[in-house]
C-alpha cells in the first residue's frame, strides 16, 4: 500500500495539474453555455368522470376502502391516457406549428427534427396518484410557458375527440333524421293525411332525442383539471457549475493516477530488461566461462 501511494506522490504535480486543467476547462465551458429555463404544469383527472364511470353515487361513497382503491387503479389508467397523448405524434405537430418550433430550433430542416428536439427539452411525469406534470425546458422563459400550455390545449382538445366519439356519432345520426323528416314535411301538402301524421309523430320525438344527445355529448366531454398553471419562469435553471467541475477533477485525478502506474510499470519493465545487458557489458561472468574455469 505504501508503495501505491509513492507512485502518486512521485507524480503528484502533474495530476495537480491534470485536475485544476480539468476543473477550469469544466467550468468555463459551462458559464459561457445558455441559460435554460423551465415552466411546469400539473394535471390532476377530473374526479367527477372518475365517479361516473365508477358508478359511485357522490362523495359520501368514498368513504369505502375497497371504493378508494378502485378509484385510485382508474386514476391511474387516466394519467396512462393522458401520457400516450401527450407523447402521441398528433400533439407534438400541433406544438410545433402553434409554437412555430421549426423556425426556433436549430438545424432542423425536417419535422421529425423538430419533433425530437421538441421530445428532448419536454419531461412526461405521471404518480400513482394519477397526477401528470410536463415540464418543458427552452431558452427563452416565454417560449416555455408557452409550450407548456400549449400542451395543455392540446390534450384537453385531443381528450375531448377521443372521448366524446360515442356521444357525436348518436348527434350527427339524429341530425341526420331530422333533416330528412323536415324535408318530407316541407311537402306535406302531397302526402296522404296518415303519413302526413306519422312523419309529424316522428319529428317530434326525433327533437326529444336530439336535444338529449346533445346533453348526453357535453357530459361525455372531459375536462382536464389543472392543478398548477404554466407561468413564466422567473429563474433559469441552475447550471451544476460546482458538481461538474468537482466531477471534472474526480475524473482527471482517476486518468492522472492510471497514468502514473502505467508509467511506473513501464520503467520497472526497461529496468528489469536493462539489468542484465548492463551486467555483461560491465565484465559479469558467464556460466559458460564458470564452468570452464573449473575444469581447469
Amino acid at each position: 500500500m505504501f508503495q501505491y501511494i509513492q507512485v502518486i506522490w512521485r507524480a503528484r504535480w502533474w495530476i495537480a495539474v491534470l485536475c485544476i486543467a480539468a476543473m477550469a476547462a469544466t467550468v468555463a465551458i459551462t458559464l459561457t453555455r445558455p441559460r435554460w429555463y423551465e415552466s411546469c404544469v400539473t394535471i390532476v383527472p377530473p374526479l367527477d368522470t372518475l365517479q361516473k364511470d365508477l358508478g359511485a353515487g357522490g362523495m359520501g361513497s368514498l368513504g369505502s376502502p375497497l371504493l378508494r382503491n378502485a378509484l385510485s387503479g382508474l386514476t391511474g389508467s387516466v394519467a396512462g391516457i393522458y401520457m400516450e397523448i401527450l407523447s402521441s405524434r398528433e400533439v407534438a405537430d400541433s406544438i410545433i406549428d402553434e409554437c412555430r418550433l421549426m423556425e426556433v430550433y436549430e438545424n432542423v430542416p425536417y419535422r421529425a427534427d423538430a419533433r425530437k428536439a421538441l421530445k428532448k427539452s419536454t419531461k412526461l411525469e405521471s404518480t400513482k396518484d394519477g397526477v401528470v406534470r410536463i415540464a418543458v425546458r427552452d431558452r427563452d422563459p416565454n417560449r416555455a410557458a408557452a409550450i407548456a400550455y400549449a400542451y395543455v390545449t392540446q390534450l384537453d382538445r385531443q381528450n375531448k375527440r377521443l372521448s366524446g366519439g360515442q356521444a357525436t356519432s348518436k348527434r350527427v345520426f339524429l341530425e341526420g333524421r331530422l333533416r330528412e323528416v323536415e324535408q318530407k314535411l316541407s311537402r306535406i301538402d302531397s302526402i296522404p293525411s296518415r303519413e302526413a301524421r306519422v312523419q309529424e309523430t316522428l319529428y317530434e320525438l326525433l327533437i326529444q332525442q336530439y336535444e338529449v344527445a346533445k346533453i348526453e355529448e357535453a357530459r361525455s366531454m372531459p375536462t382536464i383539471q389543472v392543478l398548477d398553471e404554466a407561468v413564466v419562469p422567473e429563474l433559469p435553471m441552475p447550471r451544476g457549475t460546482v458538481v461538474k467541475g468537482v466531477l471534472a477533477g474526480v475524473v482527471a485525478f482517476l486518468l492522472g493516477t492510471f497514468w502514473a502506474f502505467t508509467r511506473e510499470y513501464v520503467v520497472q519493465s526497461r529496468s528489469r530488461q536493462e539489468g542484465p545487458i548492463d551486467a555483461r557489458k560491465h565484465g559479469s561472468p558467464d556460466v559458460a566461462t564458470v564452468t570452464k574455469d573449473r575444469s581447469a
